[in-house]
């Protein structure tokens, strides 16, 4: 969590309310945008006083900033820990984070955190702090079992692209609406090619 984002010293905080602030902070921005959003707004969805919000988060951009991290939070999927193969486990962890990013809030996020680029870079830094560079460890991690360690973080950033493929861009731009198994069909695609490529790589040319 970053400095801003934490609550201001003080007496003990209630955690329900800012749960609450929280998700009417999620059902206000994703509508409306962090730019639009208000804090008024914020303050009628989740039912508190504005003076509420402001003893949780020490300004718009703090919760902006807390709503941000708490969205990624389940997208920062883990290995999974049962004793299957470590290409399994693999699948498994690229198809729940797939999931986890297409899902209509995952898309509203990050359109919004794109329109904000310019107005608030920390954002956008934050966002792939909390978010996709932790799912490129985890995948890389798990491509190092039984893999190259070397090239794991290079192989990890091409399974995420071809994971999501262009049916991410489809979602995102609002010109598609793939269905969850085109996603599914991308990542076997994904992992056939790169497992035949890391038992035969391309030499580089000489000169």
């Amino acid at each position: 969590m970053t400095n801003s984002a934490l609550p201001r010293p003080g007496r003990v905080l209630d955690p329900a309310k800012r749960a609450a602030i929280l998700e009417g902070a999620r059902v206000v921005f994703m509508r409306e945008g962090f730019a639009l959003g208000s804090m008024d707004a914020v303050a009628a969805e989740a039912g508190v006083g504005k003076q509420t919000i402001y003893r949780h988060f020490r300004s718009k951009e703090a919760l902006v900033e807390a709503l941000v991290e708490a969205m990624c939070a389940p997208e920062v999927v883990r290995p999974p820990t049962r004793p299957l193969p470590a290409a399994q486990r693999l699948r498994e962890l690229l198809l729940a984070f797939v999931t986890g990013v297409t899902s209509p809030d995952s898309i509203r996020l990050y359109r919004a955190i794109v329109a904000e680029a310019d107005r608030m870079p920390d954002l956008g830094r934050l966002f792939w702090e909390a978010g996709p560079r932790q799912v490129r460890v985890a995948i890389a991690q798990l491509w190092a079992e039984e893999h190259d360690a070397e090239t794991a973080p290079v192989v990890a950033e091409q399974l995420v692209q071809l994971a999501l493929g262009d049916g991410y861009q489809e979602l995102v731009l609002g010109t598609g609406s793939p269905k969850p198994e085109v996603f599914g069909h991308q990542i076997d695609a994904a992992l056939a090619l790169l497992e035949v490529t890391s038992h035969h790589p391309v030499c580089p040319a000489e000169d």
